[in-house]
């Protein structure tokens, strides 16, 4: 169990926060920094370092640097994440680094005094009575993140200071789903993902592509796809696409035609209707809800 009172001395600098909202959700990312996650709608699996923690909303994880982390969202409701990247102590050297994954690229040495919460995953269950609370403190900071204001960095370090407090505060012991780190089978799932998240989406990616690449069966491969991520192979390539065509037509530099065939998809036809079965909305609202989307934060907010 982590101690409140370390927390005391901590100086935070919070390089990072985003309102994170899809239909189905899944990736692997390895952090430079510290990783809040409240969630607030739906559900997900994170794998941290091959250990799976099945999390719900209401739920806060904390993950610190360097930890490989892979989260598999895949439940009939939109999956809601209020991320936060920081820094127990703000110093010259670590504010200059910029916010990336960092997978497959060397990392740089942690220093000491972040090791606060000594490689330790921390698992919170918000009250539900405290969630809006934890909803509006988040929306404020944000709100703080995005603006240039007087007094910025101090509010962004006092709210996260209290943001850590509450999650520490709740923190639950969860069990773990199951251990995959010395298992073969997690290694080939690790290189598919990799592979498909490296890959030439506009050209054709099949189960057996996959397989060849990292040297297995594609019946070996989506049996264990199903048996550990609970998601067959081919829908998870589906979700990766359509996670790829999101951020195309976020962009503003791509037409729903052009998202279509950069994603591999045959037909706009067959692209609309994918893209309408898993986030619930045609491509072209979703273009039309995102010019709102920061205008709903401010509502929120005020």
């Amino acid at each position: 169990m982590i101690d409140i009172s370390r927390l005391s001395p901590i100086d935070p600098y919070v390089r990072m926060m985003k309102l994170q909202k899809e239909a189905s959700f899944s990736g692997k990312w390895e952090d430079i920094d510290n990783v809040f996650t409240y969630i607030a709608v739906g559900n997900a699996d994170f794998i941290v370092n091959g250990i799976s923690y099945h999390l719900h909303a209401g739920n806060i994880i904390i993950i610190p640097p360097y930890m490989t982390h892979v989260i598999i969202s895949n439940s009939m409701e939109p999956f809601v994440q209020y991320l936060m990247h920081f820094d127990f102590y703000e110093c010259p050297e670590r504010k200059g680094l910029v916010h990336k994954n960092m997978l497959e690229e060397q990392q740089p040495v942690i220093p000491e005094r972040e090791c606060v919460l000594d490689d330790n995953v921390i698992i919170s269950e918000i009250p539900e009575a405290e969630r809006n609370q934890i909803v509006l403190r988040y929306l404020n900071l944000l709100q703080e993140f995005n603006e240039e204001r007087p007094g910025k960095e101090l509010i962004l370090k006092a709210g996260c200071i209290e943001l850590l407090v509450n999650a520490l505060r709740n923190r639950i012991e969860v069990k773990e789903k199951s251990s995959r780190k010395k298992s073969k089978s997690w290694i080939h799932i690790e290189n598919a993902m990799e592979y498909i998240m490296n890959a030439d989406l506009s050209e054709d990616l099949t189960n057996e592509s996959i397989a060849g690449a990292i040297g297995v069966s594609a019946n070996y491969l989506t049996s264990i796809f199903q048996m550990y991520l609970g998601i067959p192979l081919h829908k998870y390539i589906v979700n990766v696409r359509i996670e790829h065509a999101q951020q195309l037509l976020l962009s503003g530099k791509v037409n729903v035609t052009e998202a279509a065939d950069l994603t591999g998809f045959s037909s706009i036809h067959v692209f609309s209707k994918t893209f309408k079965s898993i986030m619930g909305i045609s491509p072209s609202q979703f273009m039309n809800e995102t010019v709102t989307k920061k205008k709903e934060v401010n509502f929120y907010v005020d």
